[in-house]
């Protein structure tokens, strides 16, 4: 009896030591043998904290603890997961200022600054500054050499005010652009030449007052754009927006441009549901010369376009849809007129943080004034006017993600009908004189007129983003364009197929190499000595650079552009530069 009631007790001495040593602190000698050397796991990132919606104040708990006395079964089998070992990170030197220059081949030389303002809570300041010159020469499409020099000069500058609920924001931007009209032409300075402006008659032209022209052109500008905007802080603050802009454009043929405008949009949260309106105006006034030559018809224009879009928007757990219209009225200009279109947005959370599905239709207005179609295309005539376009019908679709934490992606397909846009043909000039019954030929100067057509554009574009790691990205981008036009026969110089790749690899600690493969397939333009379409074959462009960080202050750089050597016209009759090889070096102050 004695012997059953001493193993009784030492049964329960054992479990009580053993429960006691279970919750007990153990407090041991360590002895430092080496250096700590931390290492992790590699785990995903949980991108959502867990949100409570139980009132901590009154929420009172009760735990139960029970001992499960069998193992559970699991048919899973793990896999030992490698561990990470941490390398020290290089010390990150933040400094206010970068500026780099350098040389090239075709007599290149540039140079650019970046200044800024850093660690302010109140504001942010920076500024940018550059140049490039270029004084190569260029094979045009009869063998012949033509210079083709260049000067581009730019500043900008931004300035951030950031108060507790606002921000004020100005940006001004200065551009200076000088360039000559290089390309290909057949004028005679022997012969006679009708212009083709039907406005300004059957006026006979020496040939030899066409190539008398001055053939240099100059395009200068100044923009200033300042915001004011409120921080949205819950749904119950009216966020707002609001800018005014200003600018001015000028260019060698005596062509002045200015133009100012007001636009913001303001937004009203009501429950799940919120009401948005979007307005503003723009006005253009352009003064012309009066030229000596009949050349040129210069014509004044001023236009103003004003839009407003209001819309009404419900918010649900994966979802949101926006409804609206956009409404737009041109004053001035060649006619008045007024476009009003749907505007229907909405997107589906299908899989939450991973796919996204995204549509909707609206309408698109392009305000084509003469600063914009002159940096368009430089080329074109100095008297262009050019109507503004109307793409009445956009619909869009597509869906947007993430495979994983390292990859990104876009797909999305577009279908618009649009009227009067715009595209860019050689101006051509009729030669007089008798030609017995035969259509007198034509021949072809090296500045651009505008053509008008209505017609669909379908779009298929996408995008895919891959970052495995901090040394390496690639990103890859596609996009096809289907122009189905009601009177011309191509949509000129207008690429069918656009691809491009890039990629930066850190190949050693402190050198980067990026590389870019972009093709573009073939464009048509009009031959107006020939009356029909010309195709401008594709163009495989495949370029290489290599970034050396000597210090956390110097680096040098190289690049080598068009590796391949393909002939790319960018405009019919303006090839561009062949193998274009770069090099500088960059300092950190």
């Amino acid at each position: 009896m004695k012997n059953k009631i001493y193993k009784t007790l030492l049964l329960a001495t054992s479990i009580l030591g053993t429960v006691s040593l279970s919750a007990q602190e153990l407090n041991k000698d360590v002895k430092v043998v080496r250096e700590y050397n931390p290492i992790i796991s590699d785990a995903y990132k949980i991108n959502q904290l867990p949100g409570s919606e139980v009132d901590s104040s009154t929420f009172k708990p009760n735990f139960s603890y029970n001992i499960l006395s069998k193992a559970m079964a699991s048919g899973l089998a793990i896999e030992p997961i490698t561990a990470a070992r941490l390398t020290p990170e290089r010390k990150t030197v933040l400094d206010k200022s970068y500026v780099k220059g350098g040389l090239g081949n075709y007599v290149t030389l540039f140079g650019e600054l970046n200044y800024n303002v850093l660690r302010s809570e109140d504001f942010a300041v920076g500024l940018n500054v550059g140049h490039t010159s270029s004084m190569g020469e260029v094979k045009l499409e009869d063998d012949s050499k033509s210079e083709a020099p260049f000067h581009d000069t730019w500043a900008s500058v931004y300035f951030r005010r950031f108060w507790k609920d606002y921000t004020l924001s100005i940006d001004a931007d200065f551009q200076h652009n000088v360039y000559r009209y290089y390309g290909y032409q057949n004028i005679d300075g022997d012969m006679s030449y009708f212009n083709p402006l039907p406005s300004i008659g059957m006026m006979e032209i020496p040939g030899s007052d066409l190539l008398g022209e001055d053939d240099k052109q100059r395009l200068s500008s100044f923009d200033v754009t300042v915001g004011f905007n409120n921080k949205i802080l819950d749904d119950s603050d009216i966020p707002f927006d609001a800018n005014f802009k200003f600018g001015s454009f000028s260019n060698y043929t005596g062509v002045r441009e200015n133009n100012f405008g007001l636009d913001g949009n303001v937004r009203v949260h009501l429950n799940n549901m919120f009401f948005d309106v979007a307005a503003g105006f723009d006005y253009y006034g352009t003064s012309v010369p009066s030229p000596d030559s009949p050349q040129y018809l210069f014509l004044d224009r001023k236009m103003t376009v004003v839009n407003i879009a209001p819309a009404l928007g419900f918010q649900f757990d994966a979802a949101s849809v926006k409804v609206g219209l956009d409404m737009y009225a041109q004053l001035g200009g060649q006619d008045d007129e007024f476009n009003v279109a749907p505007h229907i947005e909405a997107e589906l959370e299908i899989a939450e943080g991973v796919v996204t599905a995204f549509g909707g239709i609206k309408g698109d207005y392009y305000i084509n004034n003469y600063e914009k179609v002159q940096r368009e295309n430089r080329y074109v005539t100095p008297d262009q006017n050019v109507q503004n376009s109307f793409h009445g019908i956009h619909l869009f679709g597509g869906i947007k993600g993430n495979f994983s934490s390292q990859t990104s992606f876009t797909a999305r397909v577009d279908y618009s009908t649009f009227d009067n846009e715009h595209f860019f043909v050689n101006r051509g000039y009729v030669v007089s004189g008798s030609f017995s019954g035969v259509p007198a030929p034509i021949h072809q100067d090296n500045i651009f007129d505008v053509v008008y057509d209505d017609g669909t554009l379908l779009e298929v574009s996408g995008e895919l983003k891959y970052e495995p790691s901090t040394q390496f990205n690639l990103l890859l981008k596609g996009k096809y364009n289907g122009w189905n036009l009601d009177n011309l026969k191509q949509g000129w110089h207008k690429p069918e197929l656009e691809i491009g790749a890039t990629a930066n690899y850190e190949m050693f600690e402190d050198v980067w190499v990026n590389a870019g493969l972009y093709s573009i397939g073939k464009r048509y333009a009009y031959d107006v000595a020939a009356d029909m379409e010309k195709e401008l074959k594709g163009v495989i462009d495949l370029n290489l650079g290599v970034n050396y960080y000597m210090s956390s202050k110097w680096n040098l750089f190289a690049n080598v552009n068009n590796i391949l050597i393909g002939k790319y016209y960018q405009w019919n009759g303006y090839p561009l530069q062949g193998l274009n090889i770069r090099a500088g070096v960059g300092y950190s102050f």
